[in-house]
């Protein structure tokens, strides 16, 4: 039901300013990533990639925890968390501390290829609240096309494995959706990719695609400027890059607008500044305002999902 409120809410553009403090916040834990997939631009990024140093991660965190423990943490802005599997401190160190702070949403996304046996019972011993995994296809050749280096077949093994884990240990976290961004070259499977993954007991989550603030052709994003609403990413989420830069929103992956720095400010003091002065040109529809990455950019129509609960 609070998805399909919010869902309504964007749709009429009624969403309003998350407040004082934002109700999301993406931490770019790693900015590497395994894959190439089609749809995203992740080989083309131009931002030094890197990790999140543990101090920086801890301070955010931190003050999540002070302010309002209740706001989504995403355990990744812009590369694959499982990447950090093997590290110290590793990204279930990371899952863990936020988790021991009291926060109650902490959630990441992976493309699932790094997850095996172990790396799923560390998700649930962490504590993990909810984990979103793309797919975005139901045969080997549709996902070669769209996944590139990624391996249908062993991800599916993956995934299934993390969903007998669970049952195994009686264990309702994380809770588990799949996820398909439906497009020309694959909208012909999501009845049997929704259909399968639903009897299989995971969640399933359609969206459509993004053209990460113009730099990819997204044909799906029709609407005109006359219909533009608020976006949900504008009024509701902070994106902070592993250097603690705060830049747009989740599609400014080459962070081409710096809100704030987080090494030297706070969360609330960074989204009441630079990031207050869009939410309000939002609300108050004064697009041509905007800097040129918010302001040319249609991804505010993509801010948006279909969810299909587990058969199981």
């Amino acid at each position: 039901m609070k998805n399909e409120i919010l869902q309504s809410q964007i749709e009429q553009g009624r969403l309003d300013d998350s407040g004082e403090f934002p109700k999301v916040v993406l931490i770019d834990t790693v900015s590497f990533c395994n894959l190439a997939c089609s749809m995203c631009v992740h080989p083309e990024m131009t931002r030094e990639k890197g990790v999140m140093p543990w101090d920086l991660f801890t301070k955010i965190i931190d003050e999540v925890a002070t302010k309002d423990k209740n706001v989504r943490v995403w355990m990744v802005f812009f590369g694959e968390p499982l990447i950090l599997k093997n590290r110290n401190p590793s990204i279930f160190d990371m899952i863990r501390y936020a988790k021991d702070k009291g926060l109650t949403d902490v959630v990441t996304n992976t493309n699932a290829c790094l997850m095996d046996e172990e790396a799923s019972r560390k998700l649930i011993e962490a504590g993990l609240d909810a984990i979103y995994i793309g797919i975005d296809a139901f045969s080997p050749e549709t996902y070669s096309t769209i996944r590139v280096k990624g391996d249908y077949n062993s991800t599916v093994k993956n995934i299934q494995y993390l969903l007998r884990l669970k049952e195994e240990l009686k264990s309702e976290k994380p809770e588990v959706f799949v996820q398909f961004v439906e497009m020309d070259n694959n909208a012909h499977e999501k009845e049997a990719f929704i259909s399968f993954w639903s009897e299989q007991g995971a969640n399933v989550k359609i969206r459509p695609k993004v053209s990460w603030a113009g730099l990819i052709d997204a044909p799906n994003l029709v609407l005109e400027d006359k219909d533009r609403w608020p976006c949900y990413w504008a009024m509701q989420t902070m994106s902070i890059t592993d250097k603690g830069k705060v830049v747009t929103c989740a599609v400014d992956l080459d962070a081409r607008f710096i809100a704030g720095d987080i090494t030297r400010s706070t969360l609330k003091e960074v989204w009441n500044g630079k990031l207050k002065e869009l939410r309000t040109m939002h609300q108050e529809k004064r697009f041509t305002n905007l800097p040129e990455i918010c302001r040319n950019c249609k991804d505010w129509q993509s801010a948006r999902a279909d969810y299909f609960q587990s058969a199981t």
